[in-house]
């Protein structure tokens, strides 16, 4: 009996080729899970960053959303306020920073976005925006947000016409 070796070599040649299928098959499978690891992680650490703001809000009774101009806050209580919108202005700018890496996907950024006009409804939270120096790009979309919640606030009042 004579050995065809042209079949040997055949058959461990496609024996080669099916291993390096299966081997780049798993590769990409670990890299999809890796990938969705980071992705989950990114996501994890913005809203561990989130709920620390609004643990913020809790404990010192501060939420820029609530607090208009007219409410007058102690010298300490305008600090915290201060802070506290930086902290919300960092975890946005955070965010951000993981979109533009394709860290976080564009359904969490707008969902981290949402409560920007919210928070920067007052001209006490206006002067912080102004007073933070960020990534010059995120600032302009931030401003952009922000200016959403001047552009929806209602009209003072006409004064009658004189007559």
């Amino acid at each position: 009996m004579t050995v065809n070796w042209t079949v040997v070599s055949t058959l461990i040649e496609l024996v080669g080729a099916l291993v390096v299928v299966v081997s780049l098959w798993y590769v990409g499978r670990q890299i999809r899970q890796n990938t969705q690891a980071a992705l989950a992680s990114s996501r994890q650490g913005l809203l561990a960053a989130d709920l620390g703001l609004i643990s913020d809000y809790i404990t010192h009774g501060i939420d820029p959303h609530l607090i208009g101009d007219d409410v007058a806050l102690s010298a300490l209580d305008e600090r915290r306020f201060t802070w506290i919108v930086i902290k919300a202005i960092r975890i946005r700018e955070f965010a951000w920073h993981q979109l533009q890496c394709g860290s976080l996907d564009e359904a969490s950024w707008e969902s981290y976005m949402a409560p920007v006009p919210g928070i920067f409804s007052t001209a006490r939270a206006k002067k912080i925006l102004d007073f933070y120096t960020g990534n010059p790009a995120f600032m302009e979309i931030l401003r952009a947000r922000a200016a959403q919640a001047f552009a929806n606030e209602p009209s003072p009042p006409m004064a009658p016409a004189a007559g």
